[in-house]
């Protein structure tokens, strides 16, 4: 068996799989990806994740992820 210096997690993204580094956060996430925080709205696993909740959500092994725009309303 092989140990790497960084570990990496297989989660699901908008149904396509991705690969990212151990320890990823929902946050960490979204930066990869060139999004603004504002511009997108989360869910993991199937539930909504608030913006502010971002930075303490560390995506796991086989996690879904979905980013979709935010829906405001008035």
């Amino acid at each position: 068996m092989t140990t790497s210096k960084e570990p990496h997690i297989e989660i699901r993204l908008d149904e396509a799989p991705l690969r990212l580094g151990a320890g990823t956060t929902l946050a960490g996430l979204i930066s990869q990806l060139g999004r603004e925080p504002t511009g997108v709205a989360t869910a993991r696993n199937g539930e909504f994740v608030p913006r502010d909740a971002r930075h303490h959500t560390v995506l796991r092994h086989g996690d879904q992820v979905l980013l979709f725009k935010p829906i405001t309303g008035g």
